[in-house]
């Protein structure tokens, strides 16, 4: 009871688990040793999941598993990981990324790879994952890999919690002139930079928070941790979440680095591996996750800025001179709303696009297999208002690969007692609005049996207790919604406010209705079905 010792014969141990038990401890000893801590709700009455443990490197040798609360139990052995309970369900988004079974919550590294061996272009996610439960903890790096942005394939992890801690959020960079000597083939080097938690398992007790690497010499097919690690030992506070980067105007890598507060700092490096601060920078009501990327407003190369932002999607607009990163621009908000976290831009994007993706969070997928969802991929611009930089965006193109219907209505009046109605199918949507000719009316919208209100003389949408500025730098003008099964994203103006909000979808409703106070003039209606 408590403990069994078992031979390993099958790559993964297999454990089931349940919704409603309590979090038991499981520990893994080998040769006296333990190797592993992790939670897992393990429920052997009423299991409704299981979840597998990786082993591969144990086949032939006897380990001990250590179950605390004390239970009694038995450790099934399996060649393969079933996850066909992850491929369906009512609830799970149709066109949002959610991993097969377990936690996500930030991305992590973001990077397009061109292998030099086959021209073969692939996207690759990283994610902060929790592969053994519904809810935060155990921290891993996940894996998915897409062609387009938009098309997902989950991987196993790459990275697993060791003795320096559980593996916090970072990022992912291409090495291609060999600057870190870990080249070792024909592919370039893809670099992962991630926080080691120490203190967040017993495995790390009484350790800090360091900077750690880890590298990839075949394509992202597999990762191996930097022997020397940590490349940045503690500096203070909670530092973490890495985010790497190429200066051009430096001529260096720099690396955006949380430490306190709303204290950020900036680090500079030529080979990934020795590390210089160089600065502190402060961004009013920000936290953790730091990115950091240039813009040319206006797209003239000749007005070069960077964006520094926090997990809360508040920028600061700053100009490189003589070795620092000056602010001009004190924090902005971009996202609205409590639902949209931990953005991260993609490196190494071919085109020159900056694509963004965020973590959709506290959002609520009824008795689903996993928990989180990613946001859909947007292009991130900048443009000039009067004296102010503002960053905006708008779906990656990549998304309109989706449409499979496309309707468009024009100059539809609406009232009370004259509403507008349209027929809708069980599928994600993308719905924009121009809303110039509305006057000061307010409007309803009804999807899937799901309010939205505007209130055009406010300058508002409202989903629920959610709030969204119709417009910053002018009146009422465009709205653009995407639904999909238990989320909205909402952009306005030209882009430079966004919000993500829960919405569960009546599908038996099968329509969407928009009338108003008054009467009063829709100028444009386009209704867009989205399916992968």
């Amino acid at each position: 009871m408590g403990k069994n010792n078992i031979e390993v014969k099958r790559r993964y141990l297999v454990f089931p688990v349940g919704r409603y038990v309590e979090t038991r401890k499981v520990k893994l000893y080998f040769d006296g040793s333990m190797f592993a801590d992790v939670d897992i709700q393990i429920d052997y009455v009423n299991p409704c999941e299981y979840v597998y443990y990786d082993v591969e490197n144990y086949i032939g040798k006897e380990l001990e598993v250590e179950i605390l609360p004390d239970i009694d139990f038995e450790v099934k052995q399996a060649d393969k990981r079933d996850c066909s309970y992850g491929e369906h369900g009512n609830f799970r988004p149709m066109i949002h990324f959610t991993p097969s079974y377990g936690w996500i919550n930030d991305p992590n590294g973001l990077v397009e790879y061109t292998s030099p061996v086959t021209g073969k272009k692939t996207y690759h996610m990283f994610f902060q994952h929790n592969p053994y439960g519904t809810r935060w903890g155990n921290m891993h790096w996940g894996h998915a890999v897409s062609t387009d942005l938009i098309h997902w394939e989950q991987l196993p992890c790459v990275l697993y919690p060791d003795e320096n801690g559980t593996m916090f959020s970072g990022s992912a960079i291409i090495d291609r002139e060999n600057r870190s000597g870990l080249k070792d083939g024909d592919e370039d080097v893809i670099l992962l930079f991630y926080t080691s938690a120490g203190g967040t398992s017993a495995l790390s007790e009484g350790k800090r928070f360091t900077q750690c690497l880890a590298y990839s010499t075949d394509g992202g097919v597999t990762f191996k941790k930097y022997e020397n690690n940590p490349v940045v030992p503690h500096i203070k506070g909670d530092n973490r979440d890495p985010k790497v980067i190429w200066c051009e105007e430096m001529g260096r890598y720099v690396m955006a680095l949380y430490l306190e507060g709303s204290t950020f700092a900036i680090l500079a490096s030529d080979n990934f591996i020795k590390w210089e601060l160089i600065q502190e920078i402060v961004i009013e009501g920000e936290a953790e996750c730091p990115d950091i990327y240039p813009l040319n407003a206006d797209g003239d190369p000749a007005k070069r800025k960077w964006v520094i932002s926090g997990a809360s999607h508040r920028y600061i607009i700053c100009e490189y001179k003589n070795y620092r990163f000056n602010v001009i621009q004190h924090a902005r908000t971009l996202n609205y709303g409590a639902y949209s976290y931990a953005s991260q831009t993609f490196s190494d994007v071919g085109d020159g696009r900056r694509i963004n993706i965020a973590w959709n969070r506290n959002l609520f997928f009824p008795e689903a297999p996993f928990n989180g969802q990613m946001s859909i991929p947007m292009e991130m611009s900048l443009v000039t208002h009067k004296s102010e930089y503002i960053l905006t965006v708008k779906p990656a193109r990549e998304l309109e690969s989706l449409k499979t219907d496309d309707f468009a209505f024009e100059n539809i009046e609406i009232s009370r007692d004259k509403p507008f109605s349209v027929t809708l199918e069980k599928s994600a949507y993308k719905i924009e609005m121009d809303l110039t000719n509305v006057g000061k009316s307010k409007i309803h919208i009804n999807i899937f049996g799901k309010n939205i209100e505007i209130e055009p003389e406010l300058n508002y949408v409202q989903v629920g207790d959610n709030m969204l500025p119709l417009s910053i730098t002018s009146k009422p003008g465009k709205l653009l919604m995407i639904i999909d099964t238990c989320s909205i994203e909402l952009i306005s103006g030209d882009g430079e406010a966004m919000m993500t909000a829960p919405l569960i979808c009546d599908y038996n409703l099968k329509r969407m209705i928009i009338s108003s106070d008054t009467k009063s003039t829709i100028k444009r209606l386009s209704v867009a079905r989205l399916a992968l």
